[in-house]
């Protein structure tokens, strides 16, 4: 679904209309027009720019069923079905005005271009019905603290570390590949007075951190998603995800992750306020991982918004989260949030900042210490983008980034500190 052109309904419609209403005075009716037909066009045309589309066909149609002539109101007729996503019937009424002889040559022309805009996206609605895009990514990092392993986003609660362990440092490559199958469905659906667009969207990925020295800690994920959506352009989109991750630590079969996360966007001007939730289920293969089967589910809502005309961006957002563990030692709870920034700084590249806050209490007693742990991590990420449009690296997407993470326990082992450096270079096809 290309939401990028369909957006040029709304610039073209607003540009357009003015030059079309030139053509009111081409109707011979207007001066005879009862009240109620006059109130009832007025209505048609409030109720198109509030967005109620369909009611606005509605009494365009019931004035026209009236006053078939009345050419300025099947002008308008035709820019509802425009906004509607109805191609055919606005390309017919915009004809039967074009067709008049009558039709003075200014409105002709402002017709003539209606058409021409109604066939460029008409042809991008339907052109490509099926999209493959396969991407690669290739990078390296630098990690001061390998041996505290995945992220408790992986591993409910981490690895178990032991007292007096020591933070490891370590290089490692990062190979990430993927294929992202787009079905653009050419119906359009009617959703209460907003006309949307179906698609369903697959892919298949691979990801490998490998590190040099410390190849127990190296980490693979296999992933297979796929779930439907719906895009409303201007308005709104939706999609509901259902995912496989199978994850391998240090070559060794480590888990299978089933989910399944819906998300809803609602759009502003130049704002986007999304919710999205997930319920994920984690099955452990390893014998040292008995107990950490569990249920994790997280929601939450986050604001993203446009200033000085897009060149800068800012996001944030909080979710709230609860993972059920087989051992409640690995059963916990919290809340997290983020505030993020994205800037243009220069031609084709971008820098841009995050931080976050996780918050988690845990259920059970940790051995020896003999207490639940509760505890917080802050995590600081700056980092730069650079897309390449010409020469030898056209298309190639150059970034970094650094990621300090501090982590504050009541268990002493579970307090550390991280920094992880890393560049790659990725391309889309």
């Amino acid at each position: 679904m290309n939401a990028g052109k369909l957006g040029t309904v709304g610039l073209f419609t607003r540009t357009t209309i003015a030059a079309m209403m030139l053509f009111a005075g081409l109707s011979q009716a207007s001066a005879q027009e009862a009240s109620d037909t006059e109130k009832l066009f007025k209505e048609g045309i409030f109720l198109r720019e509030q967005g109620q589309v369909f009611s606005s066909i509605e009494a365009f149609e019931t004035v026209l069923s009236n006053n078939p002539s009345l050419h300025r109101a099947r002008l308008e007729l035709a820019v509802a079905y425009f906004r509607a996503l109805d191609y055919a019937q606005a390309s017919k009424q915009a004809q039967k005005v074009l067709d008049d002889p009558k039709t003075p040559e200014n409105v002709r022309l402002a017709v003539l271009t209606f058409l021409a805009q109604i066939k460029r996206d008409e042809a991008a609605l339907t052109a490509k019905p099926h999209t493959w895009e396969p991407s690669i990514s290739l990078g390296a990092l630098y990690d001061t603290n390998v041996n505290v392993g995945p992220s408790g986003a992986t591993l409910p609660g981490g690895l178990v570390l032991a007292p007096g362990s020591q933070p490891k440092e370590d290089w490692a490559g990062v190979l990430q590949a993927g294929l992202t199958h787009t079905y653009n469905s050419p119906l359009v659906l009617r959703m209460g007075e907003t006309p949307a667009r179906f698609i369903w969207q697959t892919s298949a990925g691979l990801y490998h951190k490998g590190y040099f020295n410390e190849g127990a800690f190296d980490l693979t994920a296999l992933t297979i998603a796929t779930g439907p959506g719906f895009i409303a352009p201007g308005k709104w989109r939706s999609k509901i995800n259902l995912q496989v991750d199978d994850l391998y630590l240090g070559g060794v079969h480590l888990a299978m992750y089933t989910s399944i996360a819906p998300t809803f966007t609602w759009q502003f001007n130049n704002g986007e306020l999304t919710w999205d939730a997930m319920a994920l289920q984690k099955k452990f293969k390893r014998e040292v991982d008995i107990g950490r089967d569990s249920a994790f589910y997280t929601t939450g809502v986050s604001y993203g918004h446009l200033f000085l005309q897009g060149k800068l961006a800012a996001q944030g957002g909080a979710h709230v989260f609860t993972e059920d563990a087989d051992d409640s030692r690995f059963t916990n709870r919290g809340w997290e949030a983020f505030l993020g920034v994205n800037a243009t700084t220069w031609q084709n590249g971008s820098v841009f900042g995050r931080y976050s806050y996780r918050k988690a209490k845990y259920d059970g007693v940790e051995p020896v210490f003999n207490m639940s742990r509760n505890e917080y991590e802050n995590r600081y990420e700056i980092g730069f983008a650079h897309n390449f449009k010409e020469g030898l690296m056209k298309d190639w997407k150059l970034s970094g980034s650094w990621l300090r993470s501090e982590n504050h326990s009541n268990v002493s082992i579970y307090t550390y500190e991280r920094d992880v450096t890393s560049v790659n270079l990725a391309r889309s096809f």
